[in-house]
C-alpha cells in the first residue's frame, strides 16, 4: 500500500478508499459471526440432548435388569451361567454405548470452544483491528468459519435405548444356553427385535444380533475418529490464524514506525536545507539523517517569459505545445533560437539529490525526415540556452532528445553530454503518419557526485547516467518541442507531489547513483 495514499489524495493512483473496501468485508464479517452464532446454539441444544440421553440410558439400565432377574427368577435352575452372561453383556453394552455419548460430547465441546474463539475474535477484529487489517483478514476468518460450518453437530441427539429380547420365551426355556441379548432401540422408538423365523436356529440369530452390534460399534468409533480430526484441523487453523495475525501486527507496527521515524528525519532536513513548504521530499534510504539521501521533487515551472513565441507557446493547461501561438504577448528577454523554454530558476546547488519528470503526448501527421527532433529534455548552463535550436551539441550542457534516426529508420531516444552523443536507444515508436503515443521521462540531478539520470517512466528502466558532470555553475533545466508541420507535441511538467514516487523507483535511482 502507497504510504502517502494513506494520509491524502494521490495523483496517476488507482486506488479504492479503505472504508468502501472495508464495509463490504464488514458485511462479510457479520454474515459469519451471525452464522458461528447460530452453530454455537445447535452445539449447545445438541449437548443438552446427549446428556439427557445418557440419563435416559442410566434409567432404561436400571428398568431392564430388573426385567431380566424377574425373568430369571422363574428359570434360575436352568439359567444361572446365562444370567450371568447376559449381565455382563449388558454392561458393556451400557459401558460402550455411555463411552461413545461421552465422546461424542467431548467432540462437540471442543467444536464449540472452537466457534467461540472465533466468535472472539470477530468481535476483538471489530474492536480494535484498522480497516486496512481487515482486508488482510477475512479470508482466514471465512476458513474458519467454513471449518466449523462442515463440522456442525445435528440439532438433537438419538438416544441409543437398549431393549432385553424375550421373543419366544417358552421355546427358550427348552435352549436356555443360547436365551436373551441387548439390543439397540431405532430412532424411532422400534426396537431391532428380530422375529423367529421356522428356519432360522437360535445360533443363527444370536450371531446376527453379534454382527449387527459390531456394526454399530465400528459406524460409532469412525464417526468419533473423524470428529477428532476435524478437532485437530480446527486447532492447527486457529493456530495459523493467531500466527498470521501477530506476524501481521509486527510489519504493519514496524512500517509505522518507519514512516514516522522518515517523517521526522525529513522534517529535519527541510528545516536544515531551508527548502520546507517548496518540495515533495523523499528518503531513497529508509532510516537515513544525511542529506545525500534525500529526494527532492522541486516544483520547477516554464518560464512563461522566455517562450519562444516564434515556434512554440504554452496552452491555457500550463503545457509546452509546438506551435505558435494565437497572439504574441510583448516582452523583453524571450529565447529566440532554442525552440521551446526554460525553467524559471536553475537547479539548487544544496548537495541533495532534485529529481522532476516530463509527460509527453506525441502525434505524427507525417513520417519524419532525417534527424529531425521531436523533443528534448536536459540541462545546461546559462550561457547556453539560446545558442541554437537544441542544447545537446553544445558544452556544459546535458540532455536526450526524441527524434528520427536514420541508422533505425525509426524514431529512437538518445542522450547527449558536453555536444557528444554517448547512447543510442532505438524504437520508441513507429516512424509512420497517424502514429500516436504517450513518452514519459524523468530527470535525476545529483550535484554532489556530479551525476544526471534519465528514466524511462514507462518502461520503469534508467536509460542513461551521466558522470563527471559539470556543476561548479548552476545548471537550468530545459524543455523543446519541434517541428510542427509534421506533428504535435504536449509537454506537461510533472513535479512536487504529482509525481507518483514509488519504492521500486527509488530502488531505479539509488541503484543508478551508486
Amino acid at each position: 500500500m502507497c504510504a502517502r495514499c494513506r494520509i491524502e489524495d494521490h495523483a496517476d493512483h488507482e486506488v479504492e478508499k479503505v472504508d468502501v473496501a472495508a464495509e463490504t468485508l464488514t458485511q462479510q464479517l457479520e454474515y459469519h459471526k451471525n452464522e458461528l452464532s447460530t452453530l454455537q446454539t445447535r452445539h449447545l441444544t445438541y449437548m443438552q440432548s446427549i446428556r439427557q440421553g445418557t440419563e435416559s440410558t442410566d434409567e432404561t439400565h436400571n428398568s431392564l435388569k430388573e426385567n431380566i432377574r424377574h425373568i430369571f427368577q422363574c428359570l434360575r435352575s436352568q439359567l444361572d451361567q446365562r444370567e450371568k452372561d447376559i449381565l455382563i453383556d449388558l454392561e458393556n453394552h451400557t459401558k460402550e454405548t455411555k463411552a461413545a455419548q461421552h465422546a461424542l460430547l467431548t467432540a462437540c465441546e471442543e467444536d464449540k470452544k472452537t466457534c467461540t474463539r472465533v466468535l472472539d475474535y470477530i468481535n476483538n477484529v471489530f474492536r480494535f483491528a484498522s480497516k486496512s487489517d481487515i482486508l488482510g483478514l477475512e479470508r482466514y476468518v471465512g476458513e474458519m468459519t467454513r471449518t466449523c460450518l462442515d463440522t456442525a453437530a445435528p440439532q438433537t441427539y438419538a438416544v441409543p435405548t437398549a431393549v432385553f429380547n424375550t421373543n419366544s420365551l417358552s421355546k427358550l426355556k427348552a435352549n436356555v444356553s443360547g436365551f436373551g441379548a441387548i439390543l439397540t432401540m431405532d430412532m424411532d422408538g422400534k426396537s431391532e427385535i428380530i422375529a423367529d423365523r421356522g428356519t432360522q436356529t437360535d445360533d443363527d440369530f444370536m450371531a446376527d444380533v453379534e454382527m449387527k452390534h459390531k456394526m454399530d460399534m465400528e459406524e460409532l468409533k469412525t464417526k468419533i475418529d473423524s470428529d477428532e480430526k476435524h478437532i485437530e484441523s480446527l486447532t492447527k487453523l486457529t493456530d495459523k490464524l493467531n500466527s498470521e495475525i501477530e506476524s501481521l501486527k509486527s510489519r504493519i507496527d514496524e512500517k509505522e514506525a518507519i514512516e514516522k521515524r522518515d517523517a521526522k528525519t525529513i522534517d529535519f532536513l527541510l528545516g536544515v536545507t531551508g527548502v520546507a513548504g517548496e518540495c515533495d521530499v523523499h528518503l531513497l534510504k529508509p532510516g537515513a539523517v544525511d542529506r545525500s539521501f534525500m529526494l527532492k521533487c522541486i516544483p520547477l515551472k516554464y518560464d512563461k517569459d522566455r517562450v519562444n513565441l516564434d515556434c512554440v507557446h504554452i496552452n491555457t493547461e500550463g503545457d509546452l505545445v509546438n506551435s505558435k501561438p494565437g497572439t504574441r504577448p510583448a516582452g523583453e528577454g524571450r529565447l529566440k533560437k532554442y525552440e521551446g523554454t526554460c525553467s524559471t530558476a536553475p537547479l539548487l546547488m544544496d548537495g541533495c539529490h532534485q529529481y522532476w519528470e516530463v509527460e509527453n503526448r506525441v502525434s505524427l501527421d507525417k513520417p519524419l525526415p532525417k534527424t529531425w527532433l521531436i523533443l528534448e529534455v536536459g540541462v545546461c548552463r546559462e550561457e547556453q540556452r539560446d545558442v541554437t535550436h537544441w542544447i545537446g551539441r553544445r558544452p556544459h550542457s546535458y540532455s536526450m532528445i526524441v527524434s528520427h534516426c536514420t541508422t533505425h529508420s525509426g524514431i529512437c531516444r538518445k542522450i547527449w553530454k558536453e555536444g557528444k552523443r554517448v547512447l543510442h536507444l532505438p524504437d520508441t515508436l513507429p516512424n509512420t503518419a497517424g502514429a500516436s503515443h504517450t513518452l514519459h521521462y524523468g530527470v535525476v540531478y545529483d550535484g554532489a557526485r556530479k551525476k544526471i539520470v534519465f528514466i524511462d517512466v514507462k518502461e520503469k528502466k534508467v536509460m542513461s547516467t551521466l558522470d563527471n558532470v559539470d556543476c561548479s555553475e548552476p545548471l537550468w533545466p530545459m524543455f523543446g518541442v519541434y517541428n510542427a508541420h509534421l506533428l504535435t507535441v504536449s509537454m506537461r511538467l510533472v513535479v512536487g507531489s504529482d509525481i507518483n514516487m514509488t519504492e521500486e523507483k527509488k530502488a531505479m535511482i539509488v541503484k543508478a547513483l551508486s
